[in-house]
């Protein structure tokens, strides 16, 4: 859904695409089920096929877009041969995807929060899953002192942390370096982790 520029082809996806477009342009609350099915020009019949309400489809868009951040993070940080420079380049594909692609830092960080109690179990899921990547690319470069748990805490407060910095920057992208601030951001991660070992 992320890398699309246009309508795809296939019902479900248009309607994903749609309420993608809908939900981080309009606002979710501002956005009506009739709204997204002319967009996507299918039926509410066909709408209501594919998901059993406005909130199922927010639910649906938040694990297929965090699906594809994942992949594309896991691939940047598996690409680096370098253990030491692996978190930073993880962070900052993470940083490039939310900021050449608002809808993204949109959709995740701003227009789901608080929908409902349903969308807030998406959206810790998808912080835990965050925060399992950054553990396993720390892991094994830690002293056998630090518990399994200790770091699964530091990487889901460095998931928040690298989320709040981009909900503070993601309205002027253009004044973002990405590279500094991944920079940044890398080197408090380490920081927390280096911590953890003392």
């Amino acid at each position: 859904m992320l890398f699309l520029n246009e309508m795809p082809k296939e019902a479900r996806d248009k309607i994903l695409y749609a309420g993608l477009l809908r939900f981080t342009t309009d606002g979710y609350k501002d956005t009506s089920v009739l709204e997204i099915v002319e967009m996507a020009r299918v039926s509410k019949t066909t709408f209501y096929q594919n998901f059993s309400s406005k909130e199922e489809l927010m639910a649906e868009l938040l694990r297929v877009i965090a699906e594809e951040i994942l992949d594309a993070v896991r691939c940047s940080t598996d690409q680096e041969e370098r253990n030491a420079y692996k978190a930073y380049a993880g962070i900052l594909r993470y940083i490039e995807i939310c900021f050449a692609d608002i809808k993204a830092a949109n959709l995740m960080l701003v227009e789901s929060v608080g929908v409902s109690q349903e969308i807030e179990k998406v959206r810790s899921e998808v912080h835990r899953r965050f925060a399992r990547l950054i553990f396993q690319t720390v892991q094994g470069q830690l002293p056998e002192t630090v518990s399994e748990t200790e770091m699964h805490i530091v990487s889901l407060a460095m998931v928040g942390a690298i989320n709040e910095v981009v909900v503070q920057h993601y309205n002027q992208p253009a004044a973002v370096e990405y590279d500094v601030l991944a920079r940044l951001l890398n080197r408090i991660v380490i920081s927390a982790f280096v911590h953890l070992g003392n």
